[in-house]
Formats: structure tokens, sequence, C-alpha cells
């Protein structure tokens, strides 16, 4: 659920507060491909028994009809506590205007008993996360990629951002833990102050 001040402040002490940023703009000369665009993110609560045609406990996509503006779109998201698996994203690829396709994971690629193959974040209750920005990476084919900021004064500087857009967010709580990943990032930990 989208955060707002009143829905956070009725379930605070039983849920959990993600925050991730996305960049769905189409990347130009994406590997093979004239263009590509990362479209959404889908993750599914460790242990939640799902059907193929389930949606995912927590998605972040793009809904816009006209095309991204480059950038990172930031969400604040109220979740259940527990661990969270990637189980679907959708990348639109255009090799030309008129050969346009999908590059797609589900759970039948992503999750392989009961873990991902892919990545994956934990949060517990009370806690406000921030889990990376998400874009494409482009090297070879066009696939999800996990950034994040390197110094504590950027991660700083997103929370404020973050803050404005979400008014009543609690950025003082906020902490750098980010989806663990071997194939859609680096690890990395935010340096102590």
């Amino acid at each position: 659920m989208p955060f707002s001040l009143s829905a956070y402040e009725a379930v605070a002490k039983d849920k959990a507060l993600v925050l991730v940023s996305a960049n769905w703009a189409r990347r130009w000369k994406c590997g093979a491909f004239e263009n590509a665009q990362l479209q959404s993110l889908g993750f599914d609560r460790a242990g939640s028994e799902k059907r193929a045609s389930d949606k995912p406990d927590v998605q972040i996509e793009d809904r816009s009809w006209l095309p991204a503006k480059q950038g990172f779109v930031n969400f604040a998201l109220i979740v259940e506590p527990g661990e969270y698996l990637l189980s679907s994203y959708k990348i639109k690829a255009a090799k030309s205007m008129s050969q346009v396709g999908y590059f797609s994971g589900d759970r039948t690629t992503l999750v392989s008993d009961g873990q991902s193959r892919a990545g994956s974040f934990s949060i517990a209750a009370g806690e406000v996360v921030y889990i990376g920005h998400f874009a494409l990476d482009c090297a070879q084919a066009p696939m999800p990629w996990r950034y994040y900021s390197e110094e504590r004064e950027d991660f700083s500087k997103y929370l404020e951002v973050v803050a404005k857009e979400y008014p009543g967010l609690p950025i003082e709580q906020a902490k750098f833990r980010l989806f663990e990943t071997a194939v859609m990032g680096n690890p990395f930990s935010l340096p102590e102050r």
C-alpha cells in the first residue's frame, strides 16, 4: 500500500515501510536493442503460496501512458514485515519501431524451493528500510539492476527528497539495507559515520 501519514500512523507498530526508487525511462542502445525500458518489479513475501497468475505482494510499475522521463521515481510502501523475494519483472525492448517485444521474469523462473534466484530483502515490524534504486543494465541483454547511494551524504539528500514527496514520512528512522542480490547488483554497505 502506498504511504500516507494517516494510513501509516494506524499500522506503524505492526507494519513496515519500504523505500525504493525505479527509473522507468527508455535506455537507448541497450545491449542488442535500439532501446529498452524497465516497466515493473514485483516481490512476494517468503512463504506465501502464489499461483502463477496471482499478483505480487509488493509491486512497483510505470503506470504512465506517455514515455517516462529520465530519472528515478520514488516509492514509499507500507508492507507486512518479513522477507520479500524478487518474483517478477517486465522489460519492454525494441530492435526497431516495428520489432518490439518483452523480457520478463516470473515466479517460475525467479523463485525455486522458496528462495529467490535474483535476490531478496527483509524488514521487521516498525522498520523503515531503503532497499535501493532499480534501473536497467544494458551491458549484455537488458536486465533489472539495483543501484544505490554510495555516500552517507547522498543517502541523506535522497531521504530529504522522499520526505518532501511523502509528508510525514519518518525518515529519521530510515535504515540503509539494500536488496540483497548476487545477479542484479553488487554487495554494498553504507560506510559508518
